[in-house]
């Protein structure tokens, strides 16, 4: 984006009425907007809106945009954290690891995707944001302060194993004071995670306190979260809680990376036998659901060398999630993930109007079934064919012709 509209001055969309009687820049839901070569290019933040009101405003944006001298052609396309006031400039991609449950292992799970992501080649830091209970710097004994500052006085990360860098409030000046609560609660978890002197990350894996308010609700807001791995137990409280969880950061257009299942069944160290600590299955609006045994070695070293076998599999996913999902699109592809559907297919259909008979259009969105079935229904006689390829866990590439 080359302009950004701070204020409603000379704004094209600030004459935009909400039902609320603000309007989108006041709002904050016009982020930025771009005039190019008769393409107007408008960037807009619609999560938690509802599908509903979220394609009315779109569609108030795009007229607007239409309406501006010289505009061929118009592009509304979700904001991608530019709005987010945590500036993590060495950083590359970052992943919660989150439950609104306390002691379901969130701690042990952090640690050890950050381990073995680092044991495969990433540079990766690792974030505890829990003020009230840090116990990251438990289970990484070889990670000691104090945390030293800069000439810039920027907190320096500690180092650990395969090049991993960690941050802790139990490690800034001993242990913190629980009684921290909302903005200053979170303000402190702000000026260690933003002041941060990371060296270049491919990842940072941030350890969130349990529940669902304070410090998660306000990290949410200002930090540039690009996915999440959601932790539970399979007792039916802890799913329950893990599942509002989900809808939480779902309605913060956090996108879902894997889901965990602790202390899923264990093996008796007498005989050998599988055991299940609960009855039933677990299910998660996640991609993949991945299961950890309950195992005293994971609980003292969470990926170890000799314990990297049990979290391979979530290594995997997660790794595919940053590799695929969120490295993967191609530059000359519109990312319409976060629009409603409708405004997905409006946006293609602009597209495909302005290119001419075989031209090639290219984007990624959630349901290419639902776009394309749209698409042939309202635009059919200009598609001539519609490809797909899977894109990671939470999108498809489509490649439109025109016919």
């Amino acid at each position: 984006m080359t302009t950004k509209p701070p204020t409603r001055a000379g704004n094209p969309f600030a004459a935009i009425d909400l039902p609320d009687g603000s309007d989108p820049v006041s709002k904050g839901i016009v982020r930025g907007f771009d005039r190019r070569d008769g393409t107007v290019t408008v960037e807009v933040a619609i999560d938690g809106l509802g599908d509903g009101l979220a394609e009315r405003i779109v569609e108030q944006i795009r007229g607007a945009a239409l309406a501006l001298p010289e505009t061929r052609r118009v592009r509304v396309l979700p904001a991608r954290h530019e709005d987010k006031d945590v500036e993590l400039p060495a950083v590359d991609h970052v992943i919660a690891v989150a439950s609104a449950k306390g002691g379901v292992g969130k701690t042990t799970v952090s640690v050890a995707l950050a381990r073995t992501l680092s044991a495969r080649g990433y540079d990766v830091g690792l974030f505890d944001a829990d003020i009230y209970g840090p116990n990251v710097p438990h289970l990484l004994p070889e990670v000691e302060g104090p945390v030293l500052t800069n000439g810039h006085g920027q907190p320096v990360p500690l180092e650990g194993d395969e090049g991993l860098q960690v941050l802790s409030p139990g490690v800034v000046g001993g242990d913190p004071p629980t009684a921290r609560r909302g903005a200053i609660a979170y303000g402190a978890v702000e000026n260690l995670l933003g002041q941060g002197a990371w060296d270049q990350r491919d990842v940072l894996i941030v350890d969130m306190p349990a529940g669902s308010d304070d410090v998660v609700g306000a990290a949410l807001e200002h930090v540039p979260v690009d996915g999440a791995v959601f932790v539970t137990t399979p007792f039916d409280a802890s799913v329950d809680d893990t599942r509002r969880t989900i809808e939480l950061f779902d309605e913060r257009g956090v996108t879902p990376a894997a889901g965990v299942v602790n202390m899923s069944g264990f093996e008796c160290e007498c005989c050998g036998t599988q055991n299940t600590l609960f009855e039933g299955s677990v299910d998660l609006d996640v991609p993949v659901v991945h299961e950890l045994p309950f195992d005293r070695s994971l609980q003292r070293n969470p990926g170890g060398r000799r314990e990297y076998e049990a979290f391979d599999a979530l290594t995997e996913t997660v790794g595919a999630f940053v590799d695929e999902v969120l490295d993967d699109v191609p530059d000359d592809a519109l990312d319409l993930r976060g629009l409603p559907l409708e405004s997905q297919v409006r946006q293609l259909s602009d597209e495909l109007g302005t290119v001419t008979a075989g031209t090639r259009v290219r984007a990624v969105v959630e349901d290419p079934t639902g776009v394309c079935d749209v698409l042939r229904r309202d635009v059919g006689d200009v598609l001539a064919a519609a490809d797909r390829s899977q894109l990671g866990t939470t999108g498809a590439m489509i490649e439109l012709r025109r016919g």
